[in-house]
């Protein structure tokens, strides 16, 4: 019986590779782009550079945006886009086209970078849709060789690198597909939807102070296919849905005070109901109205509790920005050297992983099975009890770190270079939220302060990584702040607060973390476009922050109050 068992099975499994084989092999336009890329790649052969590697990245993108202010219906827009960008390296794997340039394809007078649009009947492979990848490949063929050029005479006249690492690294060859997504997954009701957020944003026309009320729906089905030289061959769906809502006010005094909040799931159904988005929008009123007569703070240095939301942000600007690879080639370098050394309490773990699909009961923006070059994802523990091990890397190489490790990531007709995907942040000596206040006041009195801050939520933040001083620091935006009395007064909300410094010095101000993770779901903006995030953190206690006044608006609020709505 175990015998015909195990038959069974191979039987199931030969079945299964069998199906897959032959959808893969039906994917019109998978062979397209194999065959275009191999026919471009031979064309380019008799060039006076011929390129050593060649790639197609092609996005199906279909995007639902419904927006709604104040009940009524702003935007409901559909749309569905079938876009190509190819990659040309011309040189070698060690003085490339790329070599001092980590985005490589050409922007055009606006900073966009160029994308070959293939329209949606066109997977077939017609000449019209031939010719059109052709000329786009040409295009970047051309940039390819005059950054080349530039490159040769840059490594001549150039001080010596102070990184050895080749342009580009070996890679193993990936073969993986998904059938197309099922058009029941698809399917959205724009009609239904644009009257659930009706109903969501309605409430805030109860507030006449409101400067703004609003929520929105994006709904996502992206289909990827990525095929190089090499004879990588990955084909991979993603569907997301994400509702923002919004609210801001305007103090007496011109200051500007925004909330947010967001609703995070991989298929429609599993958004909340309306009726506790409704019940999220009264308190988030009512948060902006106690914050619109709190006070307005002094620049402070001392300690501070960051929530989990709070401390996630934190992580993602002063330390996720600058374990990226590609970062690490020019400007500020914070941790290259560091490799080896504590950079936090020996407690801490740090990690990437891309391929968790879900943490502390929530669902992650950062998932991924297979990068942008077509390398497979993996978790990097960047951080192993406090000891800086890893980077985050792409298939260009440093020293020391000579392979990717499935990071390089892109949106739009960008090149890819190394990014964020799930940055998650644990500790092995936990403290409960009543510890770390505790702990909080304590440190407080120590340094002899009249109070702590607690960092409750933060909308964004932003970091620069170049060199010098100001170009080594980051500025995050906190939302809701809290000054926490030594002498037992309530918690005090405030306003007017941003949280600075750098990287380095605030890392050697983190005293322990708590014991409940948060997740914090967003997209980043860098070089190589928008692309989803996660970080999930629990909250921190840092025993020595600073801050600054926020710049205040020169425009006070209106005299009158909107008028009602009935």
């Amino acid at each position: 019986m175990k015998k015909l068992g195990l038959i069974f099975v191979s039987c199931v499994l030969s079945l299964f590779v069998v199906q897959k084989t032959y959808a893969q092999a039906q994917d019109k336009l998978l062979q397209l782009l194999k065959e275009e890329l191999a026919a471009d790649m031979k064309e380019l052969q008799k060039q006076e550079n011929p390129p050593y590697h060649m790639n197609f990245r092609v996005m199906d993108d279909r995007t639902v945006n419904i927006s709604s202010a104040f009940g009524a219906t702003m935007r409901a827009q559909e749309q569905h886009v079938r876009s190509l960008v190819p990659q040309i390296r011309v040189g070698d794997t060690i003085l490339d086209n790329f070599k001092y340039n980590a985005m490589g394809a050409q922007p055009d007078r606006n900073g966009n970078y160029r994308m070959a649009y293939i329209g949606l009947d066109d997977e077939n492979g017609t000449d019209a849709t031939r010719q059109a990848i052709w000329y786009e490949v040409m295009q970047r063929y051309n940039f390819a060789t005059e950054a080349y050029e530039q490159a040769k005479t840059q490594s001549k006249v150039s001080v010596a690198d102070e990184d050895k690492a080749p342009s580009f690294s070996a890679a193993p060859v990936e073969k993986y597909y998904e059938a197309p997504i099922p058009a029941e997954k698809q399917a959205i009701d724009i009609a239904a939807w644009e009257k659930k957020l009706n109903e969501v944003s309605a409430v805030f026309k109860s507030e006449p102070l409101l400067q703004s009320g609003e929520t929105s729906l994006t709904f996502r089905v992206l289909r990827t296919y990525f095929v190089n030289t090499e004879g990588t061959e990955v084909v991979q769906n993603r569907t997301y849905a994400r509702v923002m809502m919004s609210a801001s006010m305007k103090a007496d005094d011109g200051m500007e005070l925004p909330l947010n909040m967001s609703y995070f799931a991989y298929e429609l159904k599993d958004l909340p109901d309306a009726g506790i988005m409704i019940a999220d929008a009264k308190k988030m009123i009512e948060r902006l109205k106690v914050l619109r007569v709190a006070p307005v703070v002094d620049p402070y240095t001392g300690p501070a509790l960051l929530s989990g939301p709070a401390s996630g942000v934190f992580f993602h600007e002063i330390f996720g920005h600058r374990i990226e690879g590609h970062r690490l080639k020019s400007g500020g370098q914070t941790f290259k050297k560091m490799v080896g050394e504590y950079v936090l309490p020996k407690e801490f773990q740090v990690y990437c992983d891309p391929t968790l699909r879900s943490y502390a009961g929530e669902e992650l923006n950062g998932f991924y099975l297979y990068d942008d070059q077509g390398a497979k994802a993996r978790r990097v523990d960047v951080v192993k009890d406090g000891i800086l091990r890893e980077f985050l890397m792409s298939r260009v190489p440093l020293d020391g770190f000579p392979r990717t490790n499935g990071h390089a990531r892109t949106s739009g007709g960008g090149d890819p270079v190394s990014r964020q995907s799930n940055l998650v942040v644990e500790t092995t000596a936990p403290k409960t939220e009543a510890e770390l206040r505790q702990m909080l006041l304590e440190e407080a009195k120590k340094q002899g302060k009249e109070y702590g801050y607690y960092f409750k939520e933060v909308t964004s933040g932003f970091t620069l990584t170049g060199e010098g001083g100001s170009l080594n620091s980051f500025n995050v935006t906190p939302l809701e702040v809290y000054r926490i009395y030594v002498d037992g007064r309530p918690d005090e909300l405030v306003r007017g607060v941003d949280l600075i410094g750098t990287p380095l010095s605030m890392f050697s101000n983190i005293v322990c973390g708590g014991d409940t993770p948060s997740v914090f779901t967003g997209e980043c903006g860098a070089e190589s476009g928008w692309v989803p995030v996660t970080a999930s953190s629990p909250m921190i206690l840092v025993n020595k922050i600073e801050t600054q006044r926020r710049q205040k608006s020169m425009d006070l609020p209106p005299i009158l109050p909107a008028p009602t709505n009935n």
